[in-house]
């Protein structure tokens, strides 16, 4: 019984650490730039308004990797490297969302929503993000 309350104790201290130091988990959602109903008004980059839809497609738990990369004239940009089941939901979504946004969000903010302007696979770089956005999405991925 000690062991067994042990862990639970454990467990919570780990889920609580990740809430304190910023580590929740990445999320992307279909997105739109206009009102749709059931969908959450939110600030979007740059102060813009984007309605975000209720339910996740894509979570941390769908990305293999992630790291800096150097893409010239873009400033910071993060590479995404998704996992088998991650490219099939992304891909699915990028199909779904042509000509229209996608959300990331961290810690329950879109801090990112580009316009999907062709099929989204197994890769994708992530750029326009600040340096900040792009350090704490780098360390809310390597926290998973």
């Amino acid at each position: 019984m000690k062991a067994r309350s042990l862990v639970i104790i454990g467990l919570i201290v780990v889920m609580l650490a990740g809430v304190l130091l910023g580590q929740s988990p990445l999320e992307i959602r279909a997105a739109s730039a206009t009102a749709v109903s059931g969908w959450q008004q939110m600030g979007g980059p740059g102060g813009n308004p984007i309605w975000v839809a209720p339910a996740s497609v894509l979570t941390s738990a769908d990305i293999e990797r992630a790291e800096r990369r150097a893409v010239p004239d873009s400033g910071p940009a993060v590479g995404v490297v998704f996992t088998a089941d991650g490219a099939k939901k992304m891909s699915q979504l990028s199909a779904t969302q042509s000509g229209k946004p996608i959300a990331m969000l961290l810690d329950g903010k879109v801090i990112w929503a580009p316009i999907v302007r062709g099929a989204i696979e197994k890769e994708a770089v992530l750029t326009g993000l600040t340096p900040a956005q792009a350090d704490r999405l780098l360390t809310s991925l390597k926290g998973r």
